[in-house]
């Protein structure tokens, strides 16, 4: 068999970029496609060819854009016109989708990936839980069947006793998912896990499971060809999360009692090749480091947003594997005949996701360099990301040598972060910072409770602030920036009437579109600075919108939980307390000091070159 000539990529994004620059290294061509809010995105610019696909939007249009990624007859045509043999969907979007890689093999196009059989089967975590139990491999106490009801769920709940977690049968990363405590929260649980299952996968099907509380998440990489072998390329800890996102990811996973890691490690084989899985995949597990159980929670059929730290510590490129294989390569071909050739993990890699929270154009960008340090991502000098996607602007990828440890690898990264600078919009820098300076992350016992655990970590209005001139004028930075420059898309509006401020007041922004998943809105109600007032899902990143000062809500946007909302969108009015009124005034004379300042700033940047 050999590789394939030309490979349509049906995605967005660093994922799409990196796909490209692997199909390049195998001296393949690559095609890109983009919906018209994309038409500036990097991933235009590095392959072969770049079509677009689906309709603008316009001014109201928001989700179209997205649908334009979800259309697998368009982009299936748009490859047969292109003479594409392959197309590679990433992560995201259309990855999972049973009927598009079937789609794919009745028009004789590869899909870089596992079959549409495994697709179906690992897209069912019922049935994916039902074949793991069959292996003899062991799963967290729960449903045996999908729930259509809160009645259901509250008789399988009461068998297995509180606390219990509601997930999505018929998806993954992180979407469709709560945690129960009692009783008394499983009907609003329930409904709002199920709205979100049936938006984000069209299916609102929901399983339960009993919590473990406090697990660490590990999920194992694996190989598989045609020819019947499977190898793992060793562990991944995912522990540190964000309303079940993940952030910050680290290989190999430090601490793991060795005989429960390689017990792991066979189960994710076992279980690859009962289901005659082909390819990558991830298979993720919960483990209890206190009892030293661990359970199995669901297989990811593709590759995944961290395969990056796996491929520092082996070696091993892989998305070039991934076209290997789908050409008919064996893994022996590849080097790869068995657990051995393999080899151990060398050394520790970390990966933080940098993402935007909030809207801007892209005013300043610095990515950092040197020895163990890799960047993928998709910003540059200009750049506005589109509101309507995930918001991740690139990932930090830092490895310590074969020689290092946990601890110097997480050094690296601090260091690295030092040098990253994005101006022009918010992003979580500086959180993810505060997150790898606790002990439990180097010491390789982060939970997935750390967030819980230490509150602090999500007030990003302290983690942020600043009073350096610096920081005041890279914040001000997109100013400096022509109007439309570096834009393909118009900013939404609304169609709600737009919500009036009073002077003596502040406005609660949407700092990206999406869909408000969670609404903690009242009237009259009093908040405090840093509360949770607005949780808006996009794709499959979530962003938290808390009070900018503690005060009284005094007005609120038509709004309810489902709906959408744009980049911008003013949904409440909050008038601050005294204390908060006063300090603003203050800090609004601190800042009209800097006014001539930025006034020769712009002077300066008008005659440069």
């Amino acid at each position: 068999m050999s590789l394939h000539k030309r490979v349509l990529i049906a995605n967005r994004g660093e994922i799409a970029i990196r796909i490209a620059k692997a199909a390049k290294a195998l001296g393949m061509e690559s095609i890109a496609v983009y919906a018209p809010v994309d038409a500036l995105s990097l991933h235009t610019r590095v392959t072969t060819q770049a079509q677009a696909i689906g309709q603008d939007g316009g001014q109201d249009g928001g989700q179209d854009a997205v649908a334009a990624y979800l259309d697998g007859a368009a982009l299936i045509r748009i490859a047969k016109e292109m003479h594409c043999d392959c197309i590679h969907p990433g992560y995201g979007f259309l990855s999972e989708n049973t009927n598009f890689a079937t789609m794919c093999a009745a028009e004789d196009i590869a899909f870089i990936g596992p079959s549409a059989s495994a697709l179906q089967l690992f897209g069912d975590k019922v049935t994916a839980r039902a074949l793991a139990q069959s292996c003899g491999i062991p799963v967290v106490s729960g449903s045996t069947a999908a729930l259509n009801s809160s009645n259901e769920a509250r008789e399988i709940a009461n068998g297995i006793g509180y606390p219990i977690m509601l997930k999505a049968a018929a998806g993954g990363g992180g979407r469709g998912m709560r945690a129960v405590a009692s009783d008394g929260e499983l009907v609003d649980a329930f409904e709002r896990c199920q709205s979100e299952a049936a938006a984000a996968f069209g299916d609102g099907s929901i399983f339960i499971e009993k919590l473990v509380e406090r697990p660490r998440h590990i999920e194992v990489q694996i190989l598989a060809d045609t020819q019947g072998r499977t190898v793992h390329l060793h562990e991944r800890d995912c522990s540190v999360q964000i309303r079940n996102q993940k952030v910050i990811e680290i290989a190999p996973a430090a601490g793991l009692d060795r005989a429960l890691r390689q017990n792991m490690l066979d189960d994710a084989i076992k279980l690859a090749k009962e289901a005659d899985y082909v390819n990558a995949g991830t298979v993720e597990f919960l483990v209890s480091p206190e009892s030293g159980d661990y359970y199995f929670i669901e297989c990811n059929p593709r590759i995944q947003v961290e395969h990056t730290v796996t491929e520092q510590v082996t070696g091993i490129d892989l998305v070039e594997a991934q076209f290997h294989i789908a050409g008919g390569a064996s893994l022996q071909s590849l080097g790869l005949a068995d657990q051995a050739a393999v080899g151990a993990a060398r050394g520790y890699a970390v990966q933080a996701r940098v993402v935007a929270q909030g809207s801007g154009t892209i005013s300043g960008y610095k990515e950092p360099s040197g020895p163990g340090i890799r960047v993928d991502a998709c910003g540059y000098l200009g750049y506005t990301p589109p509101p309507q996607f995930d918001p991740l602007l690139a990932k930090l990828i830092c490895t310590a040598s074969s020689g290092g440890t946990l601890v110097a690898a997480v050094e690296r990264t601090l260091a690295a972060m030092d040098e990253f600078h994005i101006g022009g919009l918010p992003t979580n820098l500086a959180q993810l910072r505060a997150i790898l300076e606790k002990p439990e992350v180097g010491g390789g016992d982060a939970r997935t409770s750390l967030m819980a655990e230490h509150p602090e970590l999500s007030d990003i209005t302290a983690l942020s602030s600043g009073g350096e001139p610096v920081s005041f004028l890279e914040q001000q930075a997109a100013t400096l920036i022509a109007p439309g420059a570096g834009q393909a898309w118009a900013r939404f509006e609304s169609n709600l009437p737009p919500l009036e401020i009073a002077d003596n007041a502040t406005g609660l922004e949407c700092p990206m579109g999406g869909s408000i998943l969670e609404l903690s809105l009242v009237e009259g109600a009093h908040v405090s600075a840093g509360d949770t007032l607005l949780v808006i899902s996009a794709m499959k990143m979530e962003a938290a919108v808390a009070a900018p000062c503690s005060g009284t809500i005094t007005a609120i946007q038509s709004v309810r939980e489902g709906d959408n909302v744009v980049a911008g969108q003013v949904v409440a009015e909050i008038t601050p307390d005294a204390g908060d009124a006063e300090r603003d005034l203050a800090e609004r004379d601190v800042n009209e000091t800097w006014t001539p300042v930025l006034e020769e700033v712009k002077t300066l940047a008008a005659i440069g070159p």
